[in-house]
């Protein structure tokens, strides 16, 4: 079982070799990536949002399903006060240092990783339930998150919540109301399908974009992890946010879903996220926002490669 769960993760982290080679060998530029960051958010994944959402939901589904974006919130929100316990044994006199500590204890990667792994594991309708999650998440980033990183200038402020517009995000609300209009129409999306050729086609054409997201999101996450230097990973908070992030918050997380949640029909989505290690984005957030980047690096790069490991050993255990 183990080999089996091994091989489909294998399978997920092999896609990142070629975005790791092509930056590496400078076939490409950095610059070239953050074009490449630019598709996948703006026309590719709100394409996979939209046809996974209107495909395999209905509103009463979606609303009967609250409990995906507000357990990932409270996901978020333990491992900010499980970092906030670790910053109080271990203090750091640089702001820097204690604001990257504290956000990769609080944000992983609920996203892109996630998604590549339930599409193994699972199929369309478990896609869609952690898409769905990502509410919470990307409410924690701009909320929590922000005051994390704006820490020296007076935490949170309401100017961040503007990124809650993001494309994916608006992709999420417009599938809501395609949803609710189906509702009041008591009509379902296929019959709609099944008699407009040019809606069918441009349904069609929206989940062929939308499939592109996986392969292309993990390129274009290895090409993330080839800039990363190996000499970065030489500092005992790394290794200590690596220990947490992949075994202990997660132990607590486990924890409170399953005592919340236990009947939930997606559990197993919320038990994936809260194993995945670190998230990508938080190197372009570290950067704009004065975090330590060599932390911050550090810590995806040994996460990533610890995860090959520790989630075949979670899904193991918990799927």
């Amino acid at each position: 079982m183990f080999s089996t769960l091994f091989i489909n993760v294998l399978s997920v982290f092999l896609m990142m070799i070629p975005g790791y080679v092509i930056i590496r060998r400078n076939i490409i530029s950095e610059s070239a990536l953050k074009d490449f960051s630019h598709i996948i958010v703006k026309v590719l994944y709100p394409s996979l949002i939209f046809s996974s959402i209107t495909t395999n939901f209905t509103l009463t589904k979606v609303l009967e399903s609250w409990q995906l974006p507000v357990s990932i919130f409270m996901f978020c929100v333990l491992g900010y006060l499980i970092g906030l316990l670790y910053a109080g044994f271990f203090k750091s006199d640089n702001p820097q240092r204690r604001k990257s500590i504290l956000f990769q204890m609080t944000i992983n990667n609920y996203s892109f990783l996630p998604l590549a792994i339930i599409s193994k594991l699972y199929g369309e309708q478990h896609m869609a339930a952690l898409i769905l999650s990502t509410l919470g998440a990307e409410l924690a980033v701009w909320t929590l998150g922000m005051s994390i990183l704006n820490m020296n200038t007076g935490g949170f402020k309401f100017r961040d919540l503007k990124h809650l517009l993001s494309p994916p995000l608006i992709s999420i609300y417009f599938s809501g109301g395609v949803l609710l209009v189906l509702h009041l129409l008591n009509m379902p999306i296929q019959n709609i399908f099944d008699h407009n050729l040019l809606l069918n086609y441009t349904q069609k054409t929206i989940y062929e974009l939308g499939q592109a997201t996986i392969p292309l999101s993990l390129i274009m996450v290895g090409g993330r992890m080839g800039k990363i230097k190996l000499g970065d990973l030489k500092q005992r908070d790394l290794w200590a946010v690596a220990l947490f992030r992949l075994v202990l918050i997660p132990i607590a997380g486990v924890i409170m879903f399953k005592l919340l949640f236990p009947e939930h029909p997606y559990l197993n989505v919320m038990l994936i996220v809260a194993v995945m290690p670190n998230a990508i984005a938080s190197l372009v957030m570290g950067e704009l926002y004065g975090a330590d980047q060599k932390l911050i690096s550090g810590t995806i790069l040994i996460t990533h490669v610890l995860s090959l490991i520790t989630i075949p050993l979670w899904l193991l255990f918990l799927l």
